[in-house]
């Protein structure tokens, strides 16, 4: 079988690898050391928590389960605390499922592989993993320049009213440029969403465009709650982003063809989480994070990953929920052909009040009575 193609790298990542087993830490890092990482190694949890005291600066860190003094995830869990931005995967010779969604839940832990590995799987999985850290590092980055960019117009703000204060003939002058600074800003945040929700479809050509055609469905259903502008920006923002968290998840879990196992829908349902841990730092001008974090609750509290009930449930949140079920029944899945507007607007009407908003449903079922399908724009059957 043809090795699946590794994305390029940016950065010259550091590498931890734990295990008991002198042999396995060589044979992986002889198959790691052509790739060009910066390979660490430690042969318990004690030793790598040393190895991590002295060089915190990890982008992923592979350890072992078995081992004695600490498990894997006990490390892993340590490990979480002292290098919280890097990648955790976890090494297991059985498949006890309880335990490992225990592991993942306790380690933090991004994925989980079992042994004996494929080596090409191997190198795919830790090359997924480290573009994932290369968009945290970018995120990072970006929240930098933002805040950077927010002293900047907190210093231009007291300049501006000093010199108004002093001399009201530039008053005019001053307000063109702080409003051509807000635009630029405006131009930066909607090229890096667009980009940012490019990363996800990039992996799943089955949904290529749900992110955008979900925040049109949901941007018409805002507007026609008549609600504040600031909100219907929020939630074209969420909705374009909304599936970012799912670059935590193996493709070939997201293109599966058949009925997904009960951990792959574990692993799929931590997307809205990794969405949060992916963009809470980042300084939006909306509580975007949250947002996205809340689109799978449910009204009668059987959603996840919180079990939110009603109003607990942000009302942008509400909004992007419904139009993720509508956009995701009305297309194709590599697991079933497209079930079309009717099925969809079917089933949220039979759900309204128990798992969606009534007031959203109610949105909903105005806009498809009067226009149909346009009205949802460019939805596809």
């Amino acid at each position: 079988m043809k090795p699946l193609p590794l994305a390029p790298l940016k950065y010259r990542h550091a590498i931890l690898l734990i295990d008991d087993e002198q042999t396995i830490l060589d044979i992986m890092t002889l198959m790691l050391a052509r790739e060009g990482y910066d390979l660490h190694t430690a042969l318990s949890g004690a030793e790598g928590l040393q190895v991590l005291a002295a060089h915190t600066d990890f982008s992923l860190i592979i350890s072992d389960q078995q081992m004695p003094g600490m498990t894997g995830a006990q490390f892993l869990a340590r490990a979480r605390e002292i290098c919280p931005h890097a990648q955790r995967v976890l090494l297991t010779g059985y498949t006890d499922t309880d335990a490992m969604i225990d592991a993942i839940n306790s380690g933090g832990i991004h994925l989980y592989l079992t042994k004996p590995w494929h080596k090409d799987d191997l190198l795919y999985s830790i090359n997924q993993l480290l573009a994932k850290a290369e968009l945290l590092i970018e995120n990072r980055r970006l929240n930098e320049v933002v805040r950077k960019q927010n002293a900047e117009l907190i210093g231009l703000n007291k300049s501006l009213e000093e010199k108004v204060r002093l001399k009201t003939l530039h008053l005019d002058q001053r307000a063109f440029e702080l409003n051509a600074s807000y635009e630029r800003i405006r131009m930066i945040l909607e090229g890096t969403v667009l980009a940012m929700s490019k990363i996800v479809e990039s992996r799943d050509p089955y949904t290529a465009g749900h992110q955008q055609q979900v925040a049109r469905i949901a941007g018409v259903i805002a507007q026609k709650m008549s609600l504040p502008q600031d909100s219907v920006d929020a939630i074209r923002i969420s909705a374009a982003l909304h599936d970012i968290g799912k670059i935590a998840v193996p493709s070939e879990i997201l293109t599966k063809p058949g009925r997904l196992s009960h951990l792959e829908m574990e692993m799929v349902r931590t997307h809205p989480q990794n969405a949060y841990d992916i963009l809470k730092t980042i300084a939006f001008p909306y509580p975007i994070a949250q947002i996205i974090l809340q689109h799978h609750e449910r009204m009668d509290g059987s959603g996840y990953p919180q079990g939110l009930k009603n109003r607990e449930i942000l009302l942008e949140a509400r909004i992007l929920g419904i139009a993720d079920v509508i956009e995701a029944m009305s297309s194709h899945r590599p697991y079933r052909p497209a079930m079309g507007i009717d099925a969809a607007i079917a089933e949220i009407a039979n759900c309204r009040g128990v798992l969606y908003d009534p007031a959203v449903v109610d949105a909903c079922l105005d806009i498809y009575k009067g226009e149909g399908q346009k009205g949802f724009l460019q939805l596809q059957a």
